[in-house]
């Protein structure tokens, strides 16, 4: 059976994706729905879905790794967010084979069951929720540690994520499993996985592609009839012959418009209309030259207004006003009355006063002085205003003036040198003259127009309340404008040999060719849809020949006859056996044979109705055991050394059932690890009396017990050793710890501390009195949740009991009984001082001693 798993495995592994998470539903839910279709369909059509992986394990399969590689479960802690768990320490499970987790209902069992089948990706496993009565933790994670051919291993596990892959081959045996062992074999085989599989693989298959049938016939073409002008040009040949595989390039070679093919139409066009060639060549030249004109001017422009020209302005304004004021600074006119000889205002006077005396003294030269009135006031001249007037005049005329005004000259010069910017209208004219009538032209002219005039007037107004820019270069529209001169002198060139030998029938076709071109370019979203509609038809037969079945059926077939139908009947028989259940009237049958399977179901034997199913006849115990036995044949026997997990596995058992179940269990647990989860004490003594018949040694070896509780609204706690599950002198002595901290505790805190806290150790001491009338006065022959009376090497010892050992612990279960059982009001028990209780149980303790190294017979002579 392993081998045919593995075969199937094999097989699924060299299929593509899809197919294996078809495969995947199936073994996991064991039916496909109408959604599972559509997303295998959606998977198919993927290149993620086409790729065939090795990653999916196929959970209902049998899983089969090394037999070498033994797995072990060695404990998990560090549980955050998940469930109800929340354990103070790590849950561990002992280095032993078999793990015996006692705990209420409520503790954490079904808990700590649920992690591990998410963990180990079993099938059925729920979705871990966490506390619900909480606000959604930040952090949802556990902790595994586990052992795999001897090297332990630990790996943090977020709660929901993928499960870990060294530990899939854990089986675990629940509630779900045992109906799901019941309710699914109506319509399943007990054999492997391809009794169910390949049918329902090929009906998957045929419903997959009827699905991709049915969205295939929704792809109808949209494309615009060609006009029948077109039908024998380029491109018209191209659009009638799409193709789903026509490659980028070719697309966009029939298909596209580019600037370069509205040119050649508008060049064969004007030619095609042309009546005088040579004179369209002559018009194309003159614009041409409006071209390079303008061109010429921006170049010059850009260069009046560089960096360079605009410092060496910059130069020329400092260097006159540096002049200016040495000449101010350095005008020395005695004779003077008033301050501001030599300023920029009184110059502008002398000079005006210079022109005026050209007037009034046309042939004498300035300053006139003799016999003569002052040409600003008309009053006469004395001897100082002559004397101030030629003075003045000595100023002007001297060599810091002279500098001075050289200087501004040069300056003014410069500015008045600067080219102007074209208005608006002026751009406009130009742009008629060189052709440049698209729209963008006058605004892009005019930008480039605006910054040299900004620059200008910056400079017109000694860069006072803004600082002129340089005009770099515009590189772009100069490159524009040469790429339109040369197009115009091709052109121009075309006209010229038009003008000696024209082919106006090629023209008419080149022409008919480049408006077919555009027709097509016009329908580009249409082309670009039906060539996708297309690529989408020719998938969709890809993937309908992918969906084919008839490769399963084959498969199917082969399987089919490898498959020995009698060796898992003769397991669950053997598993009924083994726990106690041949009466059940429960078996194995084979119902028929299709497409090279054989199928199977579970009914019952001599069943005179039609309700043969045992889920509607059988008892919940029944049910369980048989579930149970479904369980153990299917997994008991596979090859490698991994865990088993049972959580309540005799939830609705009787003490018969239950006692085969441990004996079961137990048996396992000599080949591998098993752990047990239970909520009954009575399993908990079971298997303990089940793992001492195989022998002292081996139960002191390998079993484990321990118990879990919850506290405080969290569960999953491992509890510390307590007296009522560690043997009588551990016990005695756990008690006696206790005590010690109790009265310290009752020091810190006051008696009301200590009286709390003694009352749970005179409970437990109580309890320990009983277990130890079992243990070590009647040295286990007769046990509480134990079934059977052992007497084997164990009655001689009795006869060491004495009167006064019976005495003892009589007075001390009398004494204690009380807190355990609720009193009268008018007898009220007291708790006992610390020397008091004390002494009890070192009396307890010092007895058991004494008994245990007393020599059989020692009560002869009472």
């Amino acid at each position: 059976m392993p081998e045919i798993q593995q075969e199937i495995r094999d097989w699924l592994h060299q299929q593509p994706d899809w197919l294996q998470r078809a495969a995947e539903i199936l073994l996991s839910t064991g039916s496909a729905s109408d959604t599972d279709i559509q997303n295998l369909a959606e998977g198919l059509k993927t290149p993620e879905g086409q790729q065939v992986t090795s990653h999916r394990t196929f959970d209902g399969l049998a899983p089969t790794p090394s037999p070498a590689s033994e797995l072990r479960l060695l404990e998990i802690g560090d549980i955050s967010g998940i469930e109800n768990l929340g354990p103070r320490s790590p849950l561990v499970f002992g280095t032993g084979n078999l793990c015996v987790i006692y705990g209420h209902n409520g503790s954490g069992k079904s808990g700590y069951t649920r992690l591990l089948k998410k963990a180990c990706g079993k099938p059925r496993a729920r979705e871990l929720k966490h506390n619900v009565f909480q606000p959604p933790p930040a952090v949802r994670k556990c902790r595994i540690r586990y052992q795999l051919a001897g090297v332990s291993q630990q790996v943090e596990w977020p709660a929901n994520g993928a499960p870990i892959d060294a530990i899939r081959a854990v089986d675990i045996f629940d509630a779900d499993a045992a109906v799901a062992y019941l309710t699914e074999e109506t319509v399943a085989s007990y054999t492997p996985a391809s009794v169910a599989l390949f049918e329902a693989l090929a009906a998957v298959c045929d419903r997959v592609k009827a699905q991709l049938h049915t969205e295939q016939g929704r792809l109808v073409s949209v494309l615009p009839a060609l006009p029948t002008a077109y039908a024998a040009t380029q491109a018209g040949i191209a659009y009638g012959a799409l193709r789903p595989d026509i490659d980028a390039t070719a697309h966009k070679r029939a298909f596209q418009w580019r600037n370069e093919d509205q040119h050649d139409l508008e060049r064969l066009t004007e030619r095609l209309k042309a009546n005088d060639p040579a004179a369209l060549a002559r018009t194309k030249r003159s614009t041409k030259l409006q071209i390079d004109r303008l061109a010429s001017l921006l170049r010059n422009v850009a260069t009046a207004f560089s960096d360079e020209r605009i410092s060496a302005i910059r130069a020329l304004r400092v260097d006159a006003a540096t002049k200016r004021r040495i000449a101010t600074e350095s005008a020395q006119v005695t004779s003077a009355k008033l301050d501001g000889i030599g300023t920029d205002t009184w110059l502008a006077l002398w000079e005006a006063a210079r022109a005026y005396s050209q007037t009034a003294y046309p042939d004498r030269d300035f300053p006139v002085t003799d016999d003569a009135l002052c040409v600003l006031c008309h009053q006469e001249l004395g001897p100082d205003a002559q004397q101030r007037l030629q003075d003045f005049d000595a100023f002007v005329q001297g060599k810091l003036e002279a500098d001075a005004r050289t200087a501004e000259q040069a300056y003014q010069q410069a500015l008045a040198g600067l080219p102007e910017a074209l208005t608006g209208d002026e751009i406009g004219t130009r742009c008629q003259a060189a052709g440049l009538t698209e729209d963008g032209w006058a605004e892009r002219l005019g930008d480039c127009w605006a910054k040299i005039g900004k620059t200008r007037d910056a400079l017109l107004s000694g860069e006072v309340t803004a600082t002129a820019t340089p005009v770099t270069s515009p590189t772009t529209i100069l490159g524009d404008l040469k790429t339109r001169s040369d197009v115009l002198e091709r052109e121009a060139a075309q006209h010229d040999q038009d003008a000696t030998n024209f082919d106006r029938a090629q023209a008419c076709k080149d022409k008919l060719n480049i408006e077919a071109r555009c027709w097509t370019a016009q329908q580009s979203a249409a082309i670009q849809a039906e060539v996708a509609r297309l690529q989408q038809v020719a998938d969709y037969e890809t993937w309908k020949r992918s969906a084919n079945s008839h490769r399963i059926s084959v498969k199917a077939g082969d399987i089919a006859e490898q498959v020995i139908t009698e060796a898992f009947v003769d397991r669950f028989n053997s598993e009924l056996k083994a726990l106690g259940a041949s009466r059940i009237r429960v078996e194995l049958f084979k119902t028929r044979t299709e497409k090279g399977r054989a199928l199977h179901k579970l009914r019952l034997k001599g069943a005179q109705t039609g309700q043969n199913l045992p889920e509607s006849v059988l008892s919940d115990g029944e049910r369980r055991i048989v579930g149970l036995a479904a369980f153990l044949a299917d997994v008991a026997e596979q090859p490698y050394v991994a865990p088993f997990v049972f959580d309540d596995p005799i939830s609705s058992l009787d003490h018969d059932f239950e006692w085969c179940v441990a004996v079961r269990l137990a048996e396992l647990a000599r080949s591998r690890q098993v752990l047990v989860f239970t909520h009954r004490l009575s399993l908990y003594g079971a298997m303990e009396d089940a793992a001492k018949k195989i022998g002292d040694g081996w139960k002191k070896l390998h079993l484990h017990q321990h118990c879990i509780e919850s506290f405080s609204g969290v569960t999953g706690h491992p509890a510390d050793q307590a007296a009522w599950n560690a043997n009588t002198p551990t016990a005695n002595n756990i008690l006696l710890t206790r005590l010690g901290k109790a009265k310290k505790a009752g020091e810190a805190s006051g008696a009301d501390t200590y009286k709390n806290l003694a009352q749970g150790i005179c409970s437990d001491f109580r309890k320990l009195l009983e277990r130890t009338v079992e243990d070590d006065l009647l040295n286990q022959v007769v046990r509480r949740h134990r079934r059977t009376v052992t007497t084997d090497n164990r009655l001689a010892p009795l006869t060491r009991i004495t009167q006064e050992d019976c005495k003892l612990i009589d007075e001390l279960m009398t004494k204690y009984s009380c807190y355990e059982h609720s009193q009268s009001q008018e007898t009220p028990s007291f708790i006992p001082e610390e020397p008091e209780l004390r002494g009890d149980l070192e009396s307890l303790k010092k007895w058991r001693e004494e008994f245990k190294n007393r020599p059989a017979g020692g009560a002869a002579n009472d």
